[in-house]
């Protein structure tokens, strides 16, 4: 028998957990995994091509078994950084940094040039390699924006705690889940009443925990700004009781 009520431990070492180097640090072996194993299976792509420009029915090159090691590793990277990455910010789906879809192209790209830089003899093989720099560059661009948009959202949740104004509301719809499911990530839809006495309704995506979930009818916290109270940009909804970012951060998907 515990003194201690499990549940609640359990949520004492995730909040623990957030923002730890720890955590972090995983989060970059989950990247480099990505990187390295994606880089090798492209490489191992263009072992066909050195087979094919030397003739010889022999021993394939070495490159092509990069597949085996390649394949393996960008699956455990992605996992890797998945758990990280959720222990790190408390949240699924939500990595720090640029996301692990910009690390695998990046990784697709130089194992392309790698491949190219083998080859006696590339042709127009150089044109993949290219076009794999090309695509890299644009995720990249998409995982920047991405992230900056995130800060912005943090930014505007940081003033409305500020100087925005809490009111309570009730949850009108949310998505009934699986009782063998872990949580749910979806849309919810909240009713509150503005500064100016007007009712409005307003959807949100978000994420819960099973244990967390609520119901249609359950109470909630709804933050706005307001001098702009029709602005979704900058409403927030959270479990009753929110008052500061990180409890309006804890349905936010």
């Amino acid at each position: 028998m515990s003194l201690v009520d499990p549940a609640e431990a359990r949520r004492r070492r995730a909040s623990a957990r957030v923002g730890s180097r720890a955590s972090l640090a995983w989060v970059v072996v989950g990247l480099v995994c990505i990187a390295v194993g994606a880089a090798l299976l492209v490489r191992a792509l263009f072992g066909f091509a050195e087979l094919d420009a030397s003739g010889d029915a022999g021993e394939p090159p070495l490159a092509v078994f990069g597949m085996v090691v390649g394949l393996p590793l960008v699956l455990l990277g992605f996992f890797t950084h998945i758990g990280a990455s959720r222990r790190f910010t408390g949240r699924l789906l939500s990595a720090p940094g640029i996301g692990p879809g910009s690390v695998l192209f990046v990784g697709f790209a130089v194992g392309a040039w790698w491949g190219v830089a083998s080859l006696a003899d590339p042709g127009a093989l150089w044109l993949v390699a290219a076009s794999a720099t090309v695509l890299a560059a644009v995720a990249l661009a998409i995982g920047v924006v991405a992230r900056a948009r995130r800060r912005a959202q943090r930014a505007v949740l940081d003033q409305l705690v500020v100087g925005g104004r809490t009111t309570p509301g009730v949850i009108t719809e949310i998505p009934e889940v699986d009782p063998s499911s872990g949580g749910l990530i979806g849309t919810v839809t909240v009713r509150f009443t503005d500064a100016a006495g007007t009712e409005r309704w307003v959807r949100k995506t978000g994420q819960w925990r099973r244990a967390e979930l609520p119901v249609t009818g359950d109470p909630a916290t709804v933050l706005h700004d307001p001098d702009r109270p029709g602005d979704e940009s900058r409403i927030w909804v959270g479990p009753v009781g929110s008052a500061t970012a990180a409890d309006f951060t804890r349905w936010h998907a």
